[in-house]
């Protein structure tokens, strides 16, 4: 292996000499080829920085360093490594069966990290050989961005906003609040105030969390692309920029926001800008990472496939690239393992694998590939720890969140289990409440009384077809349950695992009267139809993917005519299903967009009832109509609807505008009622479409939680309230 001093004295020839070129094999007389020298040609940029990948370590999504430790997301799960000696990481131990594991933040013996579909995690890291998970807390949508200062954890979850949660006790982590920003990708706290790093609107919303359970946006700064990564020192923000670019014209701005943007924040209402500093123009859709490291007068910026520049930011008007590295496309130690994306693996782009997550070490800077494994540069003299600088630490309220909703009963809040689905089977209701199982209500005019408890370890969401009862159980597949009597529940199949070679977390679950075959999603990109009619062995007998993913419960909750199952894609087309036949089919997919981020569809008699661009549209399965041809209505009172995006590309499907209007609609046939429930803007609107040339709306009810999918009992809205718990909307309200 190249000695620490002539494995820097590479970069530093580098640095001084513009222009050399040094290969591995030229690098040192009789030295290690493990040295990789690979970054873009370009001056602007740099000299390239020598780097090597960490022998036996696999794709990492992020890493963090406290003392002698780094901690690093991988497989699934958290690694542990020692540092002592900075230039040879060691592994000491791993816990996984997290899922799609995205951030990091360790406090103390506690590791915390969020999982996308799966939530926040806390883990108990003091055996370092052997981490144990300590619980997880059901976030309110895709957990992606997180910090932990004191007692409180910040979670980033993209369009839903900032969560502030509870985490003084890491075994049962209570929600606090939300606050709805434009799309939260990382956050970041100093000095009492939370900076959330938002990405497809190019911002940083700076919050006041001093009241967690009522934070207050102060101001809004304007990024020159799409926001993630940050970092603050003293008074000056260092926010990491990606994607497409927010100002000039219009044909330069696709794939040029990459770089890095200054601050002042000494006036957090009026923020200033310093300077700004741009990377190569590139885009691809997946691997959204960008971040800033500072390390005394240099700031260390990873730039997903762009690689890592290293920045002088001595003079913060005037910061220089002084080089770069790219990452390679393949792993050094096994070229089968590779960058899953044929425009990476391209020869002749520079691009390589994604850095998702970086760590300042002493002397040292550790880069996660997403794919190939975690990799290490020598900077002696210029790599050094800095410790964060947080400030007061937020103070947890007095009080709790208290779980109440205008214009509904509640059972009570969950705090810990949030009440993600409900099954009615006349006037009982079952619950799927996460960590906490499966509870049972007998539901009354006035009242909803607990009257059972399922004990299931983890339930994510719940149908009811005849007398059973189907159950989406997270790493346990699908739970089917028979309803005995309203408290006695007898388990009668299960489908251990949906298909597919990574790791899956059943979440959502659509069943129908009459139906063995159900729908089932881990909230990835692909829908599974379950034949249950052979309890004994349960075949899943039809899949079908898109593309564009489902986050939630886009789905209708019934079928048209009895036989077409419809749904929305994330900022995605309608797709619809036959399930007239013993194996479902698919009919019709149109990948335009039908609304933004929180629309679904709804059947309502021999149609699906679509949100379409803040309005809404009827789409007869058997005689289809493209997308951008179906009649678009305003909903009653609502005075215009917003633009239509111009195609389906990427670009225009980030910038589709979010609306108050559109959510997740279910459509009561005995009253004509049609409820539509807005998790983001927190609200619902209950309509009457008995007339559907003439709807009227009934009443529109704001919220202080994110209710999942809606049903209807006796004409009354229901809804699986999340952290307030069962809602039964009051009579007459």
């Amino acid at each position: 292996m190249i000695q620490p001093r002539r494995f820097f004295s590479l970069f530093a020839a580098l640095v001084f000499s513009p222009g050399v070129v040094v290969s591995g094999q030229d690098a040192a007389a009789g030295a290690d080829l493990n040295v990789i020298i690979n970054a873009h040609p370009q001056p602007e940029y740099g000299p390239a920085i020598p780097f090597r990948k960490i022998p036996g370590t696999s794709g990492s999504l992020a890493l963090e360093i406290v003392g002698d430790r780094l901690y690093a997301l991988e497989s699934n799960g958290l690694s542990i490594y020692s540092i002592e000696d900075p230039r040879n990481p060691k592994k000491l131990g791993h816990v996984g069966g997290m899922g799609n594991v995205r951030q990091l933040c360790v406090r103390g013996r506690t590791a915390f990290l969020t999982s996308r579909q799966c939530g926040l995690w806390a883990v108990d890291v003091s055996d370092e050989t052997s981490p144990k998970i300590i619980s997880n807390f059901d976030a309110v949508e895709m957990a992606t961005g997180l910090d932990v200062a004191g007692d409180v954890a910040f979670i980033g979850n993209r369009v839903y906003g900032v969560q502030c949660v509870d985490v003084s006790d890491p075994a049962k982590m209570k929600h606090l609040s939300t606050l709805r920003t434009d799309e939260s990708q990382s956050t970041c706290y100093g000095k009492g105030l939370l900076f959330s790093g938002d990405w497809s609107s190019g911002e940083v919303t700076v919050i006041n969390v001093s009241n967690l359970l009522d934070p207050k946006p102060i101001s809004v700064i304007q990024l020159d692309g799409y926001g993630d990564g940050m970092t603050i020192r003293g008074n000056i923000l260092f926010a990491s920029t990606g994607q497409h670019k927010k100002s000039g014209p219009e044909e330069g701005k696709h794939g040029a926001g990459h770089g890095l943007d200054i601050f002042d924040i000494s006036d957090p209402a009026k923020p200033v800008k310093l300077s700004k500093i741009a990377f190569p123009t590139y885009y691809l859709a997946p691997c959204d990472y960008w971040t800033p490291r500072i390390s005394g007068n240099h700031c260390f910026a990873s730039d997903t496939t762009n690689g890592l520049f290293v920045l002088d930011i001595a003079d913060l008007k005037k910061p220089r690239i002084i080089g770069n590295l790219v990452l390679p496309k393949s792993d050094p130690e096994n070229p089968a393992v590779h960058v899953p994306f044929k425009q990476i693996m391209d020869p002749a782009i520079p691009q390589g694998d994604p850095i998702s997550s970086i760590a300042v070490g002493d002397g040292v800077l550790y880069m996660s590939g997403n794919y190939t494994g975690i990799y290490l540069a020598e900077f002696p003299g210029i790599a050094k720890p800095e410790p964060r600088d947080f400030g007061p630490p937020p103070q947890l309220p007095a009080t709790p969140y208290p779980g109440r909703e205008d214009g509904f009963i509640s059972s009570g809040s969950e705090l810990s289990n949030s009440t993600r689905g409900v099954a009615l089977h006349g006037d009982f209701a079952y619950t799927a409440n996460v960590w906490d199982g499966v509870k049972i209500y007998q539901l009354s005019d006035d009242a909803i009384t607990q009257i059972g408890r399922i004990e299931i370890p983890y339930a994510a969401d719940i149908k009811r077809s005849g007398d059973r009862l189907y159950v989406a159980e997270g790493a346990n597949g699908i739970g089917v349950y028979q309803i005995q009597s309203p408290t006695q529940i007898e388990e009668i199949s299960r489908l251990r695992k949906l298909p597919g070679d990574s790791y899956t977390f059943v979440q959502y679950l659509w069943a129908f009267e009459g139906k063995e075959v159900i729908a089932a999603s881990s909230a990835g990109t692909r829908m599974d139809f379950v034949d249950f009619s052979d309890l004994a062995n349960p075949e899943v007998v039809f899949s079908k993917s898109g593309g564009q993913l489902l986050y939630g419960s886009y789905a209708a909750q019934k079928l048209a005519k009895g036989r077409y199952f419809g749904l929305s894609r994330h900022v995605g087309g309608l797709m619809v299903f036959d399930l007239g036949e013993k194996k479902p089919k698919d009919i019709w997919y149109d990948t335009f967009p039908l609304c933004s981020q929180t629309g679904g569809v709804a059947a309502v008699g021999d149609e699906i009832f679509v949100n379409r661009a803040s309005g809404y549209a009827f789409f007869n399965p058997e005689k289809p109509t493209a997308t951008r041809e179906l009649k678009i209505s305003k909903f009653p009172s609502q005075k215009e609807l917003d633009p239509d995006v111009p195609d389906d590309t990427p670009l225009s499907r980030s910038l589709f505008p979010k609306n108050e209007w559109e959510g997740l609609p279910d459509y009561d046939a005995a009253t004509g009622k049609l409820a539509v429930l807005n998790r983001i803007f927190r609200n619902i609107r209950i309509y009457d479409f008995s007339d559907r040339s003439n709807p009227r709306l009934l009443k529109r009810i704001d919220l202080n939680s994110s209710p999942y999918a809606p049903t209807f009992w006796k004409g009354r809205v229901v809804l699986p309230g999340g952290y307030s718990g069962l809602l039964l909307e009051k009579r007459g309200s």
